[in-house]
């Protein structure tokens, strides 16, 4: 299954991004479907690596493809998953209702989803910092770069079963983090940047460690995952909703784009997703 690629700078104010072939007729009747999907997602050996490790050997696509192939070959790569999902809170005794979880999940699948679906791709995963499996990692979720139109973006994500008061709580925390302190860890940890080739993370180094804050063009995005709406006109409806009126909404996502991700039951995903990972 593959989800078509949009432009986040497209005129369109709204934009339906869907898997190819699939039905809600059929998601509905059959939810394992999604959730397989994603589950797939979050525990690709490559993606693992990827987003969820600060190893010098996967700091670009190719070099992580070619990291994944030697770990095969040398029988390792079962050891170095294992250090991730420990590091992660991974394991049987995950709590469903843990929010640091929860959190973990949306951030960790922001970045996939991103990079996969749109134009803008990740340059800091914050996912990869994670020293303890019972705390978040603070500060913006994760960090991405638009290299076509030369903008920073600043991502927060969220897990709710309401998309409304995802949404509510997304734009309060970039309110939060979206501060000086935001952009000096950026420039400080260049050694942290990712990318889909070398030669684009080499660009990015030499520019943030260099760049002035007051030249860098900011915005943010905002990732929510939820079950309680799912048709593209209601998310339209709760979105004018919440922001007053159409005019404010065209105004406030001129700065931030909204991706929404419908789960269909945030419990059942859960379940299954833990069920997915001790069950290899």
């Amino acid at each position: 299954m593959e989800f078509e690629r949009i432009n986040l700078l497209n005129k369109d104010n709204a934009m339906k991004i869907r898997l190819k072939q699939i039905t809600w007729e059929e998601l509905f009747a059959d939810k394992t479907i999604l959730f397989n999907i994603i589950c797939d997602l979050l525990l690709d050996e490559s993606n693992l690596l990827y987003y969820a490790t600060q190893k010098e050997s996967s700091k670009t696509i190719p070099e992580t493809k070619k990291y994944v192939d030697n770990l095969i070959k040398n029988n390792s790569l079962i050891i170095v998953v294992e250090d991730i999902f420990n590091s992660l809170g991974w394991n049987k005794k995950i709590n469903i209702s843990n929010t640091a979880f929860q959190g973990d999940i949306a951030e960790y699948l922001m970045s996939i989803l991103i990079d996969k679906f749109t134009n803008v791709e990740t340059l800091i995963s914050k996912i990869s910092f994670k020293t303890s499996s019972k705390m978040p990692v603070y500060g913006n979720d994760n960090v991405y770069f638009d290299y076509e139109n030369d903008i920073l973006y600043y991502g927060e994500s969220k897990f709710y079963q309401n998309a409304r008061e995802g949404l509510e709580a997304a734009i309060e925390s970039i309110k939060k983090h979206s501060t000086v302190e935001e952009i000096s860890f950026v420039r400080n940890h260049t050694s942290s940047f990712i990318a889909e080739s070398e030669e684009k993370r080499v660009k990015m180094v030499e520019k943030y460690e260099t760049v002035y804050a007051d030249s860098i063009n900011i915005r943010s995005i905002v990732f929510v995952v939820n079950d309680d709406i799912y048709d593209k006109q209601e998310y339209e409806k709760m979105i004018v909703e919440y922001f007053g009126s159409e005019e404010v909404l065209i105004q406030k996502t001129e700065e931030i784009i909204l991706v929404f991700l419908p789960v269909l039951s945030k419990k059942e995903f859960l379940e299954f997703f833990v069920r997915r990972i001790n069950n290899g």
